[in-house]
């Protein structure tokens, strides 16, 4: 008791597909979901990494400019 898929193409014409069509155009559809995951974690992923590294260049930066002005130095000594 398999179920077959009706499939409409560009005319109009309406017909059934086999299983193994039906498969592919379940793989394909999966596949597409997949691609866009994949696309959608490259992308947050780029993005933390460019936070990241301002965040660590910020940090890097704030310790120079203390260290230029004896900020350490100052604590260490009171």
């Amino acid at each position: 008791m398999t179920r077959t898929i009706g499939y409409k193409d560009e005319e109009g014409n309406q017909y059934k597909i086999s299983y193994s069509e039906e498969l592919q155009l379940k793989h394909l559809k999966a596949l597409n979901h997949q691609t866009r995951w994949l696309k959608k974690n490259f992308y947050i992923k780029l993005a933390l990494t460019i936070i990241l590294g301002i965040l660590t260049f910020t940090i890097v930066y704030t310790l120079y400019k203390l260290d230029l002005i004896n900020f350490f130095t100052g604590v260490l000594y009171r």
